[in-house]
């Protein structure tokens, strides 16, 4: 079976995806999203992540990962209790909704966050206008959602009081339902493994022996025995 992976390694979402792949040891081959805007349009939603299964064209990381469990069921998404998959349900989405806003801020508002984002699109009229393309929406996405409508202090006591629940999901671990990662640990490991990358952020986390070990544990061999 043939993959193809629309992968732009900065993005939370697509963090998420790559570390399924990763742990159901699935081959794929990566594209670059910006050689391949039109076809994602055309295919779409314009956004990535997104794959292509055997000529099956997948968007949104969610329905990614449900397609992936659907041709590649070992090692499971879900787990098999039905509350169980509530709960991972439950804190996949408040991870994909709520922690991915509080990245969007430290990343692509806040001062120190912001300064080497502009490097990573490069110096070419290209890069320089498609990185002013992308502070302009994500700044309104922001500003709509309502976190950029609050103080600074705000927004840090919003950081703070989620990964105080970040914690205690991963207490005692190593996962968030047990011995094994599920969907709601890929997404949970995506926010946080993208807030870490920020100075304000990253740093908070740093003193979070829990989530440094978690980030860790997810990234490492044993998440995909």
């Amino acid at each position: 079976m043939t993959v193809v992976f629309y992968d732009w390694p900065y993005s939370p979402f697509c963090m998420k995806v790559r570390a399924i792949l990763d742990y159901k040891s699935i081959s794929y081959r990566t594209v670059n999203p910006l050689d391949a805007r039109g076809k994602l349009r055309r295919r779409g939603t314009g956004k990535v992540p997104a794959v292509e299964i055997d000529g099956a064209f997948v968007t949104d990381s969610t329905d990614i990962a449900y397609a992936l469990q659907d041709r590649f069921p070992e090692p499971p998404l879900f787990p098999p209790a039905t509350h169980e998959r509530g709960l991972s349900h439950t804190i996949e989405d408040w991870a994909d909704e709520s922690l991915y806003f509080l990245g969007l801020y430290y990343r692509w508002f806040e001062v120190e966050g912001r300064k080497p984002v502009a490097a990573v699109f490069g110096n070419s009229l290209k890069g320089r206008l498609v990185y002013r393309y992308y502070l302009r929406l994500i700044l309104r996405q922001l500003k709509g959602q309502g976190t950029l409508r609050k103080s600074p202090d705000h927004v840090r006591r919003d950081l703070e009081r989620n990964l105080d629940a970040a914690e205690s999901l991963l207490t005692p671990g190593p996962y968030v339902l047990g011995d094994r990662p599920y969907l709601c640990d890929f997404a949970l490991w995506g926010q946080l493994n993208y807030l870490s990358r920020t100075p304000v952020a990253g740093a908070s986390i740093r003193k979070r022996a829990t989530i440094t070990a978690f980030l860790e544990r997810l990234n490492g061999a044993d998440a995909r025995s």
